[in-house]
């Protein structure tokens, strides 16, 4: 049932981060002077501030602040980028977009230049700091890092320095609108928007998974490491295929490199938790041999208090497959009370679908 389960979850994951991803929506808290606002706040500090005003629907593009990184795959060769031939502007900003619109209007429009570099240099000291500038879906937003001395009590002030930014960037993606009209899509918009989806749907997923295995004591699989280490060299090869995937769909484009990092690092968590977790439910689910009954000594019982986890019951015991030491496990409650420490104890094991053993039931003796 996990198993299947497993799948289900993965899909609606994968789904759900696509149309999140895509659409790039989000809710203003509130309007001052026609830029729209909203703060992402986490353990009650503002770390995120999103300042946006409607603009043409169908105008596509993302900037963001030009880092090391960017520089070090643009080097190599894995990204290409296009250069408008204002340095001040080069310098500063990564276009992380192939939209052949956006590359003219860039390069022979100096007001559209000016205004992006307003947005993004402006700051006010270790308040804020412009990350990105999107448009996409009828909205164009900035999204600017929140520093530690920031209060939400400054936003009409800063609401009001940029306004008259926003307003002139999105006067000159109108006039841009007006030539090129639905020519404003990014070609491999789309194709990254579905390899981060499935990327960041495998992490939550996992999470989810991994989340789930913490509230069950029974069954468990007797060495966790066995999975864990083929988990690692599966998911090897999952990243390699995935990075191929990657680089021959979207070529050099401007987010190619983008796209990868994502894929080994948040993608590479959650290929490796799924692969565990589906492994491990596997193993159980799809075992139909009989299994093997081994009596065992209890060595000690304890217990032991989290104060978010509550009290956890655990069992040491010799090792019943070899006489090499003891083995330890937590179990609930139930089982925990009627087991005597230095007393005998029954494990019903099975060998497992995919060779890892695994525990289904324990009783005292």
């Amino acid at each position: 049932m996990w198993f299947l389960f497993g799948f289900l979850t993965i899909s609606i994951c994968i789904c759900v981060e696509f149309w999140r991803r895509h659409l790039s929506r989000w809710a203003p808290e509130n309007t001052i002077e026609g830029l729209q606002y909203k703060h992402d706040s986490y353990k009650g500090k503002v770390t995120w501030i999103s300042l946006g005003i409607v603009c043409d629907k169908h105008a596509s593009f993302s900037l963001k602040r030009q880092s090391w990184l960017d520089n070090l795959f643009k080097r190599i060769g894995v990204s290409n980028e296009f250069e408008t031939g204002d340095s001040s502007f080069d310098d500063l900003i990564y276009l992380v977009s192939d939209n052949k619109t956006l590359h003219y209007a860039l390069a022979n429009t100096i007001e559209f230049r000016s205004a992006v570099k307003n947005i993004m240099n402006f700051g006010v000291a270790s308040q804020l700091e412009a990350r990105e500038i999107c448009c996409r879906n009828g909205r164009l937003w900035g999204r600017f890092k929140a520093g530690s001395d920031y209060s939400e009590g400054r936003i009409p002030i800063i609401v009001k320095a940029l306004t008259k930014e926003f307003k002139a960037l999105g006067h000159a993606v109108q006039q841009v609108s007006l030539i090129s009209g639905s020519r404003w899509a990014d070609p491999f918009v789309i194709k990254a928007a579905i390899l981060l989806a499935v990327s960041s749907g495998l992490a939550i997923n996992g999470a989810i998974q991994f989340f789930r295995l913490q509230f069950g004591k029974l069954p468990f699989t007797v060495d966790y490491l066995l999975i864990v280490r083929d988990a690692l060299g599966y998911s090897i090869l999952f990243m390699l295929v995935f990075a191929l995937i990657a680089i021959y769909w979207l070529g050099r484009s401007a987010r190619t490199h983008i796209v990868l990092v994502e894929l080994m690092t948040v993608g590479a968590f959650g290929i490796f938790l799924t692969l565990a977790t589906e492994m491990r439910d596997m193993n159980m689910e799809m075992d139909i041999a009989a299994p093997q009954t081994y009596t065992t000594q209890v060595v000690q019982k304890y217990t032991t208090k989290g104060r978010r986890s509550g009290t956890k019951y655990h069992l040491v015991v010799k090792d019943w497959n070899c006489d090499c030491g003891n083995y330890s496990f937590t179990v609930p409650d139930y089982i925990y009370f009627p087991i005597v420490e230095g007393g005998q104890m029954q494990v019903l094991q099975h060998q497992g679908h995919l060779h890892y053993p695994w525990v289904s039931q324990i009783r005292a003796l």
